[in-house]
């Protein structure tokens, strides 16, 4: 089928030990229903018996994996790989083990394959590269672990695909600024026409509160009143300068940032709600990812090194992915935030 991926992808390789197996640590793991019959028939007894009795039914298809106190994945070896792999193959391994952190989507009969950020591995293949990312379209055979999008599409597949692409060079337009192009990419993707001129009349204060009570709602913390006046004056004080200086060293890794969430979260279509919504909760989300890097860089003395900007990627990417208090106040405020001219007040400052 065809398949269009980033360029990074080919160039990605499992390392648990130079991840400390990451993905191996604090998940829920759910083991479909055919992975489990491959287990229930592997021949050996004991080997069989070593693997089923570290699963627990979750419902009448799936059953999920017991993890060890300390979080861990029962079947992590301590040479931080797979005892299922080592002693079946990848094949026995579940659908989303097999795949992660490569995100398989589906439209219709155009596969999509990128990688998600919290893999540490990926990340610095997705973030790092100063060129813009550059993908291609290949033959392959389908894969396991798959998204089926094809329901979510308002328009033909192709138009789906080209309007993706669309955007797409609207975030790599390097002839202006990030937040230009955000804006270019809203005109882009109006579920109407937007008719007149967009006045830029943005509101630092709507803005900061906006950002914190994600922050807060991301990190489960109960701040009161005074703590958020004073990270909101700091953050307001500050904002610019650090944005500035940061853009100036780091401009590629938020614009590789913006690219690769766009298309392997499947935007605009990977929620509810039309192109508009999308819109507003794909940019949304970029902007805490800048907040919290911000706030990082003002705790640090006004800048971040590379390897701090990737570590605060990672914990905002699995904070949205894993805690769903930050995801759902982002959609909240999106769907409640009305057209363009509104949403640019608490988002589009120049």
């Amino acid at each position: 089928m065809i398949c269009i991926r980033p360029n990074y992808f080919s160039k990605f390789q499992c390392d648990g030990k130079a991840c400390g197996s990451r993905c191996c640590k604090g998940w829920r793991v759910v083991v479909d229903s055919n992975t489990y019959e491959k287990y229930f028939n592997i021949a050996d007894e004991g080997a069989r018996q070593s693997i089923i009795s570290h699963l627990e039914k979750l419902d009448d298809n799936n059953y999920f994996v017991k993890m060890r106190d300390n979080f861990d994945c029962p079947f992590l070896d301590d040479d931080s790989l797979c005892k299922i792999q080592k002693c079946h193959g990848e094949d026995y391994l579940t659908a989303i083990c097999y795949s992660y952190p490569r995100v398989n989507y589906i439209l219709g009969e155009v596969l999509e394959q990128s990688l998600t950020l919290t893999c540490p591995i990926a990340a610095p293949l997705i973030l790092l590269p100063t060129e813009p990312m550059q993908f291609e379209e290949i033959d392959i055979e389908k894969p396991r672990g798959i998204f089926d999008w094809t329901s979510k599409l308002k328009k033909s597949i192709e138009e789906s695909v080209d309007m993706q692409a669309k955007a797409i060079s609207i975030l790599q337009n390097r002839n202006f600024p990030l937040n230009e192009r955000l804006i270019y990419l809203c005109l882009h993707l109006q579920d109407e026409p937007f008719v007149g001129k967009i006045n830029l009349n943005f509101d630092i204060d709507k803005h900061a509160d906006i950002m914190i009570d994600i922050f807060c709602k991301m990190y489960e913390m109960n701040m009161d009143s005074e703590k958020k006046a004073n990270l909101k004056q700091m953050y307001i004080t500050y904002k610019e300068i650090i944005l500035e200086r940061l853009m100036i060293h780091y401009s590629h890794i938020f614009e590789n940032y913006l690219v690769n969430e766009f298309f392997m979260r499947c935007y605009p279509f990977a929620f509810d709600g039309g192109l508009w919504t999308n819109c507003k909760i794909f940019i949304t989300g970029y902007k805490a990812m800048e907040f919290a890097i911000i706030l990082m860089a003002i705790s640090k003395n006004g800048f971040v090194t590379v390897e701090e900007f990737l570590n605060m990627i990672d914990a905002i990417n699995e904070k949205l992915d894993h805690n769903r208090g930050g995801m759902k106040a982002i959609i909240k405020f999106a769907e409640s935030s009305g057209d363009i001219q509104n949403f640019s007040i608490y988002m589009f400052d120049k």
